[in-house]
C-alpha cells in the first residue's frame, strides 16, 4: 500500500491538472459538440447513464454483506459486500458533500441561459454538476470488484468509462466533472482498502463456511 502512495499523489496531480484545464478550455466546445448528437444517440446514452445510481447497488452490496454476515456466515463475501457499500456510500457522500461546496452550474444552464461557472455553498439541482455522482459510483464499483476479480479488470473500467462518458454525452455533466468524480471514486476506494485491510486478511485466513 505504502508503494501505491506516490502514485496516488501523481495520478492525482495529473487528475487536478485536467479538471483545471478542462474547465477554462475543454468543457464548453465539448458540451455544446454532444449537445449536437443525434436525438437517437442520447437516448440509448440515456438508458445507459441509468447504470450509475447508486441505490441498487448500495441495497444489493448491503443484501450480500447482511447475507453472509448472519445468514450464510462466509467472511469472504461479507467482506466484498461490505467493501462494494462503504466504496459507493462514502464516494457519493463525499460528492453531494463538494457538490454544494462548489455548486457548479450544470450544462443545461448553459444551453438555457449562458450561465457558466460556481456559485460555491450553495444547493439546487441545476447547480450540481461537480462532481459527477454517476461516475463516482460506476468507478467505486469497478475498482472495487476489479479488487476481487483482476481478470475481468479491463470490462469492469470499459462499464465505468461508459457510464461516465454518458453523463457528458447527455449534457447532464461537463467531462470535468465525471473525471472529477472518478477521481474520487479512486480515493475512496484507496483509503478503504487500506483501512478495511486488516478485516480482508482476517477473512482470507479462515475457512469458508459451505
Amino acid at each position: 500500500m505504502t508503494s501505491a502512495r506516490p502514485k496516488m499523489i501523481i495520478s492525482s496531480s495529473a487528475v487536478f491538472a485536467f479538471i483545471v484545464i478542462s474547465y477554462f478550455f475543454i468543457d464548453i466546445p465539448l458540451a455544446r459538440f454532444c449537445k449536437g448528437f443525434d436525438p437517437s444517440i442520447r437516448n440509448v446514452f440515456g438508458t445507459i447513464t441509468e447504470l450509475g445510481i447508486s441505490t441498487w447497488y448500495l441495497i444489493g452490496s448491503f443484501a450480500l454483506f447482511a447475507i453472509f454476515t448472519f445468514i450464510r456466515p462466509h467472511r469472504r463475501y461479507a467482506y466484498m459486500g461490505l467493501f462494494i457499500f462503504a466504496s459507493i456510500a462514502v464516494s457519493g457522500l463525499l460528492t453531494d458533500i463538494i457538490k454544494v461546496i462548489f455548486a457548479r452550474y450544470r450544462p443545461e444552464m448553459l444551453f438555457e441561459k449562458g450561465l457558466y461557472g460556481l456559485r460555491f455553498f450553495d444547493y439546487g439541482n441545476t447547480i450540481t454538476s461537480f462532481p459527477s455522482g454517476h461516475a463516482a459510483t460506476a468507478f467505486s464499483l469497478a475498482f472495487v470488484l476489479s479488487h476481487f476479480f483482476p481478470k475481468f479488470r479491463v470490462p469492469l473500467f470499459i462499464f465505468a468509462v461508459v457510464v461516465a462518458a454518458s453523463r457528458v454525452i447527455i449534457t447532464a455533466h461537463y467531462i470535468s466533472d465525471a473525471v472529477a468524480g472518478a477521481w474520487l471514486a479512486m480515493v475512496c476506494v484507496f483509503f478503504l482498502k487500506k483501512a478495511l485491510a486488516s478485516m480482508e486478511r482476517k477473512a482470507s485466513s479462515m475457512p469458508d463456511n459451505q
